[in-house]
């Protein structure tokens, strides 16, 4: 039987802090320093460090923005829906989204005027989710789009070769401009609503993609 089943939670984590990580000096510390660009050049391999000692849910603060130098960039009229990029993407980076295009005008109303052609421009028509289901139910067609979250992308570019001939991403150097865009464009992605499920075949596992499941 555990013989601190009834020390105070407090006293628990300061024996952690003490005897295994202090979660707050890694978090400055070590993902500072990948966020940062010096933990390249060599991080000091103290106890902690030197045992791979990583507390549970760091990895949400590290940040590739200004980490990796390129970023994918999405060509709307190219992308057919197929959703490879999405899958293929081994950190969770590049995320897609159905919308009806009323749900989309109404998120669109709700950002700067001066942002709203290009943020539309990112939610385009596809066969799969627009022209086949208009031919069956007229009005009812979805818009499509694909995001990258900056701060996880690691520029690696397996979402580009996913995609292949389709050519609906290739590979931009990143600057200061393009990376306000991408965060804003990432925030208005996740603001709006979860893809409707009558866009979802929940027997494809591609078609699982474009609900909330992939960020879990």
């Amino acid at each position: 039987m555990d013989e601190r089943i009834d020390v105070p939670v407090e006293e628990l984590a300061e024996d952690i802090r003490v005897n295994v990580v202090d979660i707050e000096d890694f978090n400055s510390r070590v993902v500072g320093a990948y966020n940062d660009g010096t933990a390249e050049k060599g991080l000091e391999a103290d106890d902690q460090v030197a045992r791979s000692i990583i507390p549970a849910a760091t990895g949400a603060f590290r940040d590739f923005s200004y980490i990796a130098p390129d970023i994918p960039e999405f060509i709307t009229e190219n992308c057919i829906g197929c959703m490879d990029c999405v899958t293929e993407c081994p950190d969770t980076a590049i995320l897609g989204k159905v919308v009806e295009p009323a749900a989309l005008e109404q998120g669109l109303s709700k950002i700067p005027e001066e942002e709203r052609a290009k943020m539309a421009a990112q939610w385009g028509i596809t066969n799969k989710y627009f022209n086949v289901i208009e031919k069956k139910n007229p009005g009812q067609g979805g818009k499509f789009g694909i995001f990258i979250d900056p701060t996880k992308c690691k520029g690696c570019a397996e979402c580009v070769d996913a995609c292949g001939d389709h050519n609906a991403l290739k590979m931009i150097a990143k600057d200061d401009k393009n990376m306000e865009w991408y965060k804003a464009a990432f925030n208005f992605y996740r603001n709006m609503p979860e893809t409707p499920k009558k866009y979802i075949n929940e027997k494809a596992l591609a078609d699982m993609m474009p609900t909330e499941r992939p960020l879990l």
